[in-house]
C-alpha cells in the first residue's frame, strides 16, 4: 500500500516547506510581507511538482 501525498504545482500560491517531488530540493516561503510563495520549476531540475514538507 503506497502513501497519497498530496501533490502541488508550479503556479500555486503556498506557505510553508515544499520539497521537489523529483529531486528533492527544498524551498521554503520567505518569512517577509504576506509569506506567499508561487511555486516556479525546480531551479535543479525544472520539475513541475512538489510536496509539502
Amino acid at each position: 500500500m503506497t502513501k497519497t501525498e498530496d501533490l502541488f504545482e508550479i503556479g500555486d500560491p503556498v506557505v510553508g516547506r515544499f520539497r521537489c517531488d523529483a529531486c528533492d530540493l527544498q524551498v521554503e516561503s520567505p518569512s517577509e510581507n504576506d509569506g506567499v510563495l508561487v511555486l516556479g520549476p525546480c531551479p535543479l531540475c525544472q520539475n513541475g511538482t512538489w510536496r509539502r514538507v
